[in-house]
């Protein structure tokens, strides 16, 4: 007699067991992206070679806006750290001549 009912929560069921799996996966490659970018991260910042001193000025420098300079930037200890930055938005196409 209700057979439907059970067939439906049946079915809820085994749509929030998936659910829950997707999420555990969801976290676990989350967690793994995560780990690989800290890992990134600290080959970068050992590449520098800096003392955790410097690191700390050059950081320091970075996120006050002023290493926005193709120029090297020299940090205390005489370190030299040149920012290559490529800025699509300095360079301008005119396609106003251009017909497509």
């Amino acid at each position: 007699m209700y057979e439907k009912l059970d067939k439906l929560r049946a079915e809820l069921s085994k749509a929030k067991q998936r659910r829950a799996e997707a999420d555990a996966k969801v976290k676990q490659l989350e967690q793994k992206l995560k780990d690989a970018e800290n890992t990134q991260i600290l080959a970068d910042v050992g590449a520098l070679k800096l003392t955790p001193e410097q690191l700390a000025q050059f950081l320091e420098i970075a996120t006050s806006g002023q290493l926005v300079t193709s120029e090297p930037v020299v940090v205390k200890g005489s370190v030299e750290v040149k920012e290559d930055i490529e800025n699509d938005d300095m360079e301008s196409e005119d396609f106003d001549d251009e017909e497509m």
